[in-house]
This record gives C-alpha cells, structure tokens and sequence, in this order.
C-alpha cells in the first residue's frame, strides 16, 4: 500500500480498493486500512475526507443523453485539478466556494463513472455470490446490536516479552512480543484479528464459537487452548492445539460464512498435540503432529511396562497424548513389551518400541502409523 502514501484526496476517490473498502467493506480489506491508518495518522483526516466523499456519491441511473455524460466526465476530470480556492469576494461579502466534490456536476459524473467501473468488477468476479459465500459483514459491525462500531480495539505487544490479555468474555491471549490482536470495542462478537504470534486460552461457550482470523486462515473454537503463529511476512500460518478440540479452514473456502456462523466446529478439525500448516500461497492445510507432544491426560501417567501387550502400551500412550495411534493389532496382539519409559518423550518412546519390535513409524495426518511385520516369538 505504498502508493498511498502519495494520494491525493481525488486518487483515493478514484481507486478501486479504495472504493471497494468504503462501499463493500469486508473483515481484511477493513483491518488492512485500520493498520495502514494506524501506522500513517497523518493520512486519517485525509482518508475521512476521500471516505465522505465516496459514501456521499448516489449510485443510480441517470436518464442523461450520452453528450451530457461527455460533457461531464470532461468538466470532472478538468476540475478535479484544480486547487480549491478559500474564499471568492463579491458584492455581498465573501462566499466560500465549495469544494469540487460536493457540485452536483461532480456528483453526477462520479456516479457514472462508479456506476460502469463497479459494474464491470462486479460481473467479472461475480461480487455479490463471491461476498455472500466467503464473508459476513463488516468486521467492525456489531451484529448483536444493529450499529456499526467506529473503531477496532487494538492491542499491540511492545514491551519485548510475552504479555497477557484479558478479554471481557473470560478468554485469555498471551501476546507474544511485537505481535498485536485486534477486536470490536466489548469483544460481544467474540472474533479477533491476530497479526503476529498468541496463545490462546479461550472460555468455553458453545452458544458463541470464538473465531481468530490471521493471514487468510480462520479458527474457531467454541473453548480451549492453542497457539497460533501468523506473522505478516511469514509464507505460513500455524495453529496447535494443547487442550480441547480447534476447527481451522482457509478465509477463501466456498463455505465459509455458513462454517463461522454454525455452532458446530466444520472444517479441518485439531486435537490436543495436533497442528496444522496452512500455506498462504496455494491455500492448502497440511495437518500433523506438534514437534513435542505433551501429556494431555489429568493425573500423570505411568509408562513403566512389563510383559505388557503392545495393544495394550499403544492404548495407554493414546489416552496419554491425545494422539491416534494406526497399527495392525491382530499382528502385534502377542507382542510383549518391557521397558521403562517414564523420562522420554512421544518421539523417543516411539523409537524404543520400535526398536524392540523391529518395527518403523512415521505421522501421518496428524496420526501415528505403525509399520510392522510383527514380533518374533
């Protein structure tokens, strides 16, 4: 959005993105121009101004004669360049004369030209099916009350180290350092806009599903705990889950309005010591394992085993870990196992059963598979 830092009040009137913005707002279009406006406050009375303007242009037809509609894009076009005079004395005293934007010539002309270059847009991208299919309305919309909040509340992590917040629902961010959320003021909705990397412990309510938009991808979760890593520059986007059960599907999908306003979790779903990698640029999720996987069961667990049944040392690591473990169980049913696994990471007791049964494993959408061709006697 460089070029905007040299815009006139007219080329932002002009702009599609930027007309696009103010007439057909979308939840990333919005957060894209808060953040712009937020890191240049010297452009923010002029975006208002360009903003006002568009919103006041009436897109309707015009019963005009196509020499009237000659006559004024020509008559636009010469007076948009032309600097706005303050004051203009006559007989009477001084009158101030309006700016160019608010003449109906203006207002006329503008409307036409929206009016044809809107059209074309909508008809070539299929606008209305493509917005209702992959948004809601305006992020900054408070659809509980019917009013449209003037703000986002922006909270940015400046301090160098991890910083905690509290939203009003109960829920908890752990903000990483030089990462920032963003949110409508009361958090009623409950959906965020995350830029950066957080943790997330999010307050059971399976009434209001709690949603987190970052970088092209969504989460929602109706309560638990996860972290989610969503750098601006980064090709990636990566969400774990510790705790609970997270749903996480690509902004672009064809369902999702209807998967971020139904209270069942839809999509590619996370369980504890899961993950899934969205790659931006092809828009494709690829799920697997945490690097290390933790003890997701309440009491501690026991791993010390002594002739016991492999079955039975698989079930207790999949209670143990949250994880799903695929093998052959009629081919390992008489596999005895004895080893004392208490100190070892998922990873390494893997390696020890492994090695023992002379077996291999590998992770496999976000499972464990388990190659063997089973036990010697």
């Amino acid at each position: 959005m460089k070029r905007y830092l040299q815009y006139r009040i007219e080329d932002f009137v002009w702009d599609q993105a930027f007309r696009q913005w103010v007439l057909l707002p979308t939840r990333e279009t919005d957060a894209r121009w808060q953040q712009w406006l937020a890191e240049h406050p010297d452009k923010v009375a002029l975006v208002a101004e360009a903003r006002a303007m568009v919103q006041s242009l009436q897109l309707r037809e015009l019963p005009l004669s196509d020499q009237e509609i000659r006559y004024a894009v020509q008559r636009t076009l010469g007076q948009a360049r032309k600097q706005q005079a303050p004051f203009i004395p006559d007989a009477d005293g001084p009158v101030r004369r309006l700016p160019f934007y608010q003449h109906s010539w203006f207002r006329m002309a503008a409307s036409l030209i929206l009016i044809a270059g809107l059209g074309l847009w909508a008809w070539t991208v299929q606008l209305p099916s493509r917005l209702s299919a992959l948004m809601r309305p305006d992020f900054s919309y408070d659809q509980l009350t019917g009013t449209r909040q003037p703000m986002l509340t922006e909270t940015v992590n400046r301090t160098g180290k991890v910083m905690p917040v509290k939203l009003t629902d109960g829920s908890l961010v752990i903000l990483k350092a030089g990462s920032r959320i963003s949110y409508v003021p009361g958090f009623r909705s409950r959906e965020v806009f995350l830029s950066g990397e957080a943790f997330f412990e999010v307050t059971k309510n399976p009434a209001r599903p709690f949603l987190i938009y970052a970088n092209g991808l969504v989460t929602k979760v109706l309560g638990t705990s996860f972290l989610i890593r969503a750098y601006p520059k980064d090709p990636e986007v990566i969400v774990e889950v510790k705790t609970g059960r997270v749903a996480v599907f690509a902004q672009t999908d064809p369902q999702a309005s209807r998967k971020m306003s139904d209270r069942e979790l839809d999509g590619v779903v996370l369980t504890p010591n899961q993950k899934i990698v969205f790659e931006r640029s092809e828009v494709r999720l690829s799920k697997s394992l945490v690097a290390d996987p933790q003890v997701v069961a309440g009491p501690a667990q026991r791993f010390s085993f002594d002739d016991t049944p492999l079955p039975t040392v698989f079930a207790t690591l999949e209670r143990a870990y949250g994880v799903d473990i695929v093998y052959d169980e009629e081919l390992l049913a008489n596999c005895p196992l004895t080893a004392e696994l208490a100190d070892q990471p998922l990873f390494e007791k893997l390696d020890v059963i492994c090695r023992v049964i002379e077996a291999r494993y590998e992770l496999i959408d976000g499972q464990i598979v388990i190659n063997s061709r089973g036990c010697k006697p």
